[in-house]
């Protein structure tokens, strides 16, 4: 009887893990638009592609847990099973607007280094230092000063979306993620002329 006990308790304890966990989702769509604002922003209006803009569609709504789970797992984790799809991401917090503000002021300088081809963006998203043809000793420390600073910025950004994120328990993200989608935001945003790595490391210009 006792062994029987145990099994049921199990049981009920997976059932209530399953249902807390399962619609804890990385919301791509909404980082993806988020993205694009803050490249967009950055780089100016105009300097490549215009980012399309997201469709719209009705939040889904799953049936929440039953009255049997709440009590369970409480109001706090039952919320989390519900499924309901949160508002956008916060990309105007303090410190992710002070992050953009230094990418934008530094657009002006790093724009002569990437209409010459010096600098190009990396496959992953980050700014690389492509040739140092045609700089002088200041002129190479320079632009690996700002690829330095930018990339730098670039990483806190992603650690900052992803904070904000997971403030809603019912998504996760980690920056690697973050990362990935912003890096196709910067390259597709590349202006003319700017070089591009392709994903078998070879460069290209738009």
């Amino acid at each position: 009887m006792k062994k029987r006990s145990l099994v049921c308790s199990l049981a009920v304890v997976c059932l209530v893990a399953a249902c807390v966990t399962i619609n804890i989702y990385f919301p791509a769509e909404e980082v993806r638009s988020a993205a694009d604002r803050i490249v967009n922003e950055v780089w100016g209006e105009g300097n490549g592609q215009t980012p399309s803009s997201p469709t719209e569609s009705a939040p889904s709504v799953e049936p929440g847990p039953t009255g049997f789970l709440k009590m369970l797992v409480g109001p706090s984790t039952a919320w989390a099973a519900r499924g309901v799809n949160g508002a956008d991401i916060n990309i105007s917090t303090p410190q992710i607007r002070a992050i953009k503000a230094a990418m934008k002021q530094r657009t002006g300088d790093l724009r002569p280094y990437l209409d010459a081809g010096q600098i190009g963006i990396g496959q992953d998203g980050l700014l690389k230092v492509r040739t140092l043809e045609g700089l002088d000793l200041r002129g190479r420390g320079q632009a690996q000063r700002l690829v330095n600073a930018e990339n730098q910025d670039r990483l806190r950004l992603y650690r900052e979306i992803a904070s904000e994120i997971a403030k809603n328990p019912e998504r996760t993200a980690t920056p690697a993620q973050v990362q990935d989608i912003f890096a196709d935001s910067w390259r597709s945003q590349a202006a003319a002329g700017w070089y591009v790595e392709a994903g078998d490391g070879t460069w290209r210009r738009r």
